[in-house]
């Protein structure tokens, strides 16, 4: 495969746990990804942006009864413990610099 048919990727934000990048795809589209834990979920750029608009109310998210958080995108729901949460954060945070 040739160079040129390859994404570009670029590291957004990154903690112990947590990652999140971008690939800037050969036909000019990007995809913005995020791998929490053993989940990497894709977002095209509509999507993304939604995601960030999201991301600025996080300190208005509360646990569930079981304490856990949830996080649901179209193909797969994630819930985090305060210490996962907490570093869930941190790279949104990451995001944003």
């Amino acid at each position: 495969m040739s160079k040129d048919n390859e994404p570009k990727t670029d590291t957004l934000a990154e903690t112990e746990n947590f990652y999140a990048w971008k690939a800037d795809e050969p036909d000019e589209e990007t995809t913005y990804y995020l791998q929490l834990g053993r989940a990497t979920i894709n977002f095209f750029q509509e999507e993304w942006d939604e995601f960030l608009a999201f991301a600025r109310d996080l300190n208005q998210v509360k646990p569930d009864e079981d304490g856990l958080y949830t996080l649901e995108f179209d193909n797969v729901d994630v819930w985090m413990d305060d210490e996962d949460w907490t570093e869930f954060k941190s790279l949104v945070n990451g995001l944003e610099k």
